[in-house]
Formats: C-alpha cells, sequence, structure tokens
C-alpha cells in the first residue's frame, strides 16, 4: 500500500492510474475494517456435504462522499457485492475559521437506504478539516446503524481528532496520516483536490 500512497501523492500522476491506485487502498482498507466486523455461523451445503461458515452478521451499506470516493467504493464493492449504496453530495463552502479549521457545508443531494441496525462504511479519500464528514455523520447517525466506519485514503491529525471528540464511537481507518493543515484547509503534504485528479478535472 505504500506504493499506492507514492503514486496518489504525486502530481505528475495521470488521472487513471491515480483512480487504480485510490482503488487499491480502498480495497486494503475495508480488509483491514472488516476484521472487527461481528460475525455469525451459517451452513451452506457444497457439492459434497454442509459445511458451517463464518458470514457478516449485520448488512452493509457502503455510503460515498461525492465525487472522489467512487473508486474506492468500486473497490469495496468487489469484496461487499451484497451491500447497499448511499450517496452524499457535500462540499466545502464559506471558511467560518481564519485558521482555515472549520467551513460551512453546502449539501446538494443526500439519499441514504435504511441504515437501521447496518454496518455503514463511510468512504471520502481525505479527511482534512472534518467539516464535511462531521456534517454527514449527524445525518447518519439518526438512522442508527449498528456501526460507523470512515476510510480515507490520507487524513489531517486535526480531522481525526475533530471525530473522535464528536463521534467516538465511529472507527477511523487511514492509509497514511498528515500532521499539518495549511491557513485554506488543505492537509499538506496531502494530494491535492482528490476529487478533481480522479476526474481530470482542473485543479
Amino acid at each position: 500500500m505504500e506504493e499506492s500512497i507514492a503514486i496518489i501523492r504525486d502530481k505528475d500522476t495521470p488521472s487513471t492510474k491515480f483512480r487504480n491506485h485510490l482503488r487499491k487502498i480502498g480495497r486494503y482498507l475495508v480488509y483491514e475494517a472488516s476484521k472487527k466486523f461481528e460475525t455469525i455461523d451459517d451452513t451452506v451445503q457444497t457439492p459434497l456435504s454442509p459445511v458451517v461458515v463464518k458470514k457478516i452478521s449485520h448488512e452493509v451499506v457502503v455510503i460515498s462522499v461525492l465525487r472522489a470516493a467512487l473508486p474506492m467504493v468500486d473497490a469495496i464493492f468487489e469484496e461487499f457485492d451484497n451491500a447497499s449504496l448511499g450517496v452524499a453530495s457535500a462540499s466545502r463552502g464559506k471558511m467560518i475559521d481564519p485558521k482555515g479549521t472549520k467551513f460551512e457545508i453546502q449539501s446538494d443531494y443526500m439519499k441514504l437506504p435504511s441504515l437501521e441496525n447496518k454496518i455503514v462504511l463511510l468512504v471520502d479519500p481525505m479527511l482534512a478539516t472534518a467539516s464535511t464528514i462531521l456534517f454527514i455523520l449527524e445525518e447518519i447517525k439518526h438512522e442508527n446503524p449498528s456501526k460507523i466506519v470512515l476510510l480515507s485514503a490520507i487524513a489531517s491529525e486535526f480531522g481525526i481528532k475533530q471525530v473522535e471528540q464528536r463521534f467516538p464511537d465511529v472507527e477511523i481507518y487511514s492509509a497514511a496520516i498528515d500532521g499539518v493543515l495549511n491557513d485554506k484547509g488543505y492537509i499538506i503534504p496531502g494530494l491535492g483536490d482528490a476529487g478533481d485528479r480522479a476526474c481530470n478535472t482542473p485543479h
């Protein structure tokens, strides 16, 4: 995974390759997260005999923060092909902290399936100030999921602390943690705007 982190950080990585390595990171993160999912015993019939197998005890819902999370979400669905999908279109608006640590959030669209007693995988490649994620988590919490897991390719120490303080039961998995936010709320060194880079739009 270290090589994939290096590739997505590189400003010269083309969008196709950027998406491919976000996908690899998503697959790795969900594999690590799923180790802590509760399981139950079930019996299936092989061509030769019945066998007891382990199955995840709760249904899974994947929530994609548009648009940057789409490559990671693709990889997650390869592992959980029975999962439901929710989408959240939310982005930064006006900065309300001169230090660049808090923003108003503009939410144009949010469509979620039932989250009651489900495992929610909330996917956003970048956890910077956590303003967007905190906004979405407020919505998710009202639906009473059994577990919420946040998957990010790169997170800031500040963003992680914000989530832990507001939602201490949310599990966070990140491929890399950076220590600095600049005065515009971007992670340093980070990787720039993940949505622009994934979609090959100006950045």
